[in-house]
C-alpha cells in the first residue's frame, strides 16, 4: 500500500475515475457545524497560501468497470469528507452566475465525462444518501426536503453568498486542502495486498469511533465479493436496520450473541465477541447476515410488541408488560423463545406456550423486584443466561413448564416468592417511584371489564404530597411518620385523569370523593363505593385497601410452584456470602469509577471527585486499591494536625495536591476506599462503578452466580 499525497481537487478531478461509497459505510453524517468550521479554515487558507491536511483517503478499484474506459474506486475511508467537497462544490456552482464557470465545475468534478450512461455522478452514494444527493448534484434539489446532506449544501450556499469571495478563489482555497491517497492494489493473483477490513480496522482505532452497528456492517459485507454486496445489503442487512433501527443495533448484537454464546458480553465489545463467535463456530458472513435479519424480528417485537402487525395480540400484550417492567435482561431469553415459538419451528412449542412462558417470566420477575429477592446483579444474570442455558441444553421442547420448574426449584435459593412474601413487599412497596403506571394498568384490568390499556393521566395521591394543615390535624400528631410511611404505597395511590387532580390536589378526602365517584377507571371508582361513609382518610384505611389490593395482585402476578428439588448443599450459604470477591472473576479484571461533579458541600465548598479503584488479592485477601491519578476529596489544609488514618495514607503517596502520586492498596473494603475517596461515611459496593454504569455489586453478584453454575456441571 504507497501512500500519495495530492490535492482533494486533483484526486476527484479525473475522467478515467469514479468514486464508490460501498453499501456497508454508514449514512454522510457530517454537521452544519464542522461544514461552518472547514468553511472558515477554507478562507484563512486564502490569506496564508497555506496547505492544510484534509486526511487520508482509503480505496481499492472495482476492476469489473474497467472496460467502460473509467475505473471506480470504493472508499473505504473518506467518504464523508469526499462528500462534503462534492457538497460545496455543487454549491459553489449554483451561486455562480457566469454559465461557463457552473458548466466548468459540472462537468470536471461532479459528473464524469467518460460516462455515456444515465449515472454520470462522479460520486455514488449508498441507497439511502442516494437521491437526495444526485438530485443536488444535477440541479434537481427540492430546498424544502430534509436531509443531512441537503441541509449542509443550503449552509454552504449561505456561507459562499455571506462571504463575497468569488468563485476562482474558493476553487484556490479547496485545492490547499491535502490528502493522503491509500490505494489497496491487486497483486499478481487478483488479491488485494491489505485486507480492507484491517485497513478499516485500524482506521477506526486512531480516528473518530464508529458505533458496533457500522463496525459490524463493514465486516460482515466486505467479506462478501463486490458484485454481491448491494444485494446482500438490501435482502438482510437493511431488513436489521429498518426493523429495529439504526440506534438499536449494537443492543440487538448484545442481546443475540447473548443468546448464541450463553454467556455475557460487555457493552462495546459486541464487535470483537462477533467476530470471535462467528470463527469458532464456523459461521460464514453470508449465514451471520441471513440470522441477523431473523432474528431481527423478534428483537422488533419485543422493543416494539404494539406496533408488531405480525404479532398476535396475546402476546403483544405480554410482550408490552415486560417492557413496562424494564426487563431488558430477559431479551435474550426472548429472542430464543419468540423464535421457537414463530411459524411453528417446534410443533410443541406454539403460542399458548409460548404465553404461559410470558406470564411465568412476568410473575417471578415483578415479584422478585417488589420483594428484592435477589440483588440487581444476580437477577439479571439469572434472567438472561441461567434460564437461557438450561433451556438450551435440555432435549426437550415444553420451554414453558421447564421455566416454570427451573424458577420454582433454583437450584441455589427460593427465587420466586410465595404469596404470604410478596402481599407483605406489595403493600409496603413505594410504587410512586416505580412501576406505577404498570401496577395500577394490571389492577384495573384484572378487577374490571373495561380493559384499559393506556398510562394513567396522573397518579393520585389521596393523602396528598403536601399536607394541609387540616390534613394534619386529621391524621394526628404523628402525621409526618404516617405521611413517610404510607404516601407512595399501594393504598394510598389511585389512576385519575390529570384535570380532576389537580382540582382536588390537597382538599380534604370528603371534597375528593365527587370525583373518584366519576372516574373511568374502576379501581378509583371503588374508593367511593367502599369509603364514602368514611369522613377521614388514614393508616387503617390505607391498609385495609392495600389489603385488599394484595389479595388481588396474587391473583395477577402468581406464586411458585411447591417446590421438589433440594437446594444444593453446596451453595446453601449463598445469602451469607453474595458479596464474595472471586479471584480471576470478571470483577477482578475491571476498573471501577467514583465520579461526583461539582458536589457543594453544606459551607458552600464545592469540589470535584474523579477516582478509579481496581481489586487485587494480597496474602489470599482481596484489596480495594485507590489508583494513581485518582482526584479525590481535599481533605485538610496545610498546616492542620493528621490524624492516624491520615498520617497512614500520606506514607503511601497521598498528598495535598489531591491528585494520587501512586496507588493506594491499604483498604479491606470497597466502602473504606470509597469513604477515603469522598470523605463521607458511602457504601462502595453501590458507589464504585464501571464505566457503563454497573455497580460493584452487580458485578460481584454476576460472578457469584456464575461460581454456582460452575459448581452443577
Amino acid at each position: 500500500m504507497k501512500p500519495d499525497a495530492t490535492s482533494i481537487l486533483s484526486f476527484i478531478n479525473s475522467a478515467d475515475k469514479t468514486f464508490v461509497i460501498p453499501v456497508y459505510q454508514r449514512n454522510y453524517s457530517w454537521r452544519a457545524e464542522e461544514c461552518e468550521k472547514l468553511f472558515e479554515d477554507l478562507l484563512e487558507s486564502l490569506k496564508t497560501n497555506k496547505r492544510h491536511y484534509f486526511g487520508n483517503i482509503v480505496y481499492y478499484v472495482l476492476d469489473s468497470v474497467i472496460w467502460q474506459g473509467y475505473s471506480e474506486l470504493a472508499l473505504i475511508d473518506g467518504q464523508q469528507r469526499v462528500t462534503t467537497i462534492m457538497l460545496l462544490l455543487a454549491a459553489i456552482r449554483d451561486t455562480e452566475l457566469d454559465e461557463t464557470k457552473r458548466k466548468t465545475i459540472t462537468e470536471t468534478y461532479l459528473l464524469n465525462r467518460n460516462s455515456t450512461t444515465k449515472e454520470r455522478v462522479k460520486l455514488k452514494q449508498i441507497e439511502s444518501d442516494r437521491d437526495i444527493y444526485e438530485s443536488i448534484i444535477n440541479g434537481t434539489f427540492d430546498e424544502s426536503s430534509d436531509s443531512n446532506a441537503g441541509r449542509n449544501y443550503k449552509v454552504f450556499k449561505r456561507l459562499i453568498k455571506n462571504s463575497g469571495i468569488s468563485t476562482d478563489d474558493l476553487l484556490k482555497a479547496i485545492n490547499n486542502l491535502e490528502v493522503v491517497a491509500l490505494d489497496l492494489n491487486l497483486n499478481e493473483n487478483k488479491e488485494r495486498s491489505e485486507s480492507p477490513q484491517i485497513i478499516f480496522e485500524s482506521i477506526n482505532a486512531t480516528g473518530k469511533s464508529l458505533s458496533t452497528a457500522d463496525l459490524l456492517r463493514n465486516y460482515l459485507l466486505m467479506g462478501i465479493e463486490d458484485s454481491k454486496q448491494e444485494s446482500y445489503y438490501k435482502d438482510y442487512w437493511l431488513v436489521v436496520e429498518k426493523g429495529i433501527g439504526n440506534d438499536n443495533i449494537s443492543d440487538f448484537i448484545n442481546k443475540y450473541l447473548i443468546m448464541k454464546i450463553g454467556d455475557s458480553v460487555n457493552k462495546n465489545t459486541e464487535y470483537a465477541e462477533f467476530k470471535k463467535y462467528l470463527t469458532k463456530n464456523h459461521v460464514t458472513v453470508i449465514e451471520a447476515l441471513k440470522d441477523l435479519a431473523h432474528y431481527s424480528k423478534y428483537y422488533a417485537w419485543i422493543q416494539q410488541p404494539d406496533t408488531s402487525k405480525s404479532l398476535d395480540a396475546k402476546t403483544a400484550e405480554r410482550l408490552t408488560d415486560l417492557k413496562e417492567l424494564k426487563t431488558s435482561s430477559m431479551a435474550p431469553l426472548l429472542l430464543f423463545l419468540l423464535e421457537k415459538a414463530d411459524d411453528n419451528n417446534v410443533p410443541s412449542f406454539g403460542a399458548s406456550e409460548l404465553n404461559n412462558a410470558l406470564v411465568a417470566l412476568e410473575s417471578w420477575g415483578f415479584r422478585a423486584r417488589i420483594t428484592g429477592v435477589l440483588t440487581s446483579g444476580a437477577f439479571n444474570t439469572i434472567s438472561s443466561t441461567s434460564l437461557l442455558n438450561v433451556l438450551k441444553k435440555s432435549d426437550k421442547t415444553n420451554y414453558d413448564e421447564q421455566l416454570i420448574f427451573e424458577l420454582s426449584n433454583y437450584r441455589t435459593q427460593d427465587i420466586w416468592p410465595t404469596d404470604q412474601e410478596f402481599m407483605s413487599a406489595f403493600k409496603k412497596y413505594n410504587f410512586y417511584k416505580t412501576y406505577k403506571d404498570y401496577v395500577q394498568r394490571k389492577l384495573e384490568n384484572h378487577i374490571s371489564n373495561d380493559h384499559h390499556n393506556w398510562k394513567p393521566d396522573s397518579i393520585e395521591h389521596i393523602m396528598p404530597e403536601t399536607l394541609s394543615a387540616d390534613w394534619k390535624r386529621r391524621l394526628g400528631d404523628n402525621y409526618a411518620e404516617i405521611h413517610g410511611e404510607y404516601l407512595h404505597t399501594i393504598g394510598n395511590l389511585s389512576p385519575l385523569n390529570m384535570k380532576d387532580n389537580i382540582i382536588n390536589s390537597n382538599d380534604p378526602f370528603t371534597i375528593k370523593l365527587p370525583q373518584y365517584k366519576a372516574s373511568s377507571w374502576k379501581l378509583t371508582r371503588d374508593i367511593y363505593d367502599n369509603y364514602s361513609n368514611v369522613e377521614n382518610w388514614g393508616v387503617n384505611e390505607i391498609s385495609n385497601r392495600a389489603d385488599s389490593l394484595a389479595y388481588e395482585a396474587v391473583k395477577i402476578w402468581s406464586g411458585p410452584d411447591n417446590r421438589v428439588r433440594q437446594i444444593e448443599a453446596s451453595t446453601k450459604e449463598k445469602d451469607n456470602d453474595y458479596r464474595r470477591i472471586i479471584p480471576g472473576g470478571r470483577t477482578c479484571d475491571t476498573v471501577f469509577h467514583l465520579i461526583w461533579k461539582n458536589y457543594k458541600m453544606n459551607n458552600g465548598f464545592e469540589f470535584n471527585i474523579d477516582a478509579k479503584m481496581r481489586i487485587e488479592f494480597i496474602n489470599e485477601k482481596p484489596h480495594f486499591i485507590v489508583m494513581a491519578g485518582s482526584k479525590i476529596f481535599p481533605y485538610i489544609d496545610g498546616g492542620k494536625t493528621l490524624n492516624k488514618r491520615e498520617q497512614e495514607i500520606r506514607k503511601v503517596g497521598w498528598n495535598d495536591d489531591v491528585i494520587l502520586r501512586q496507588d493506594i492498596n491499604i483498604f479491606t473494603s470497597p466502602s473504606g476506599a470509597s469513604d477515603f475517596v469522598t470523605s463521607y461515611s458511602t457504601n462502595g459496593w453501590t458507589e464504585w462503578k464501571t464505566s457503563d454504569g454497573e455497580t460493584l455489586d452487580d458485578i460481584v453478584a454476576s460472578d457469584i452466580e456464575k461460581s454456582y453454575e460452575n459448581l452443577s456441571d
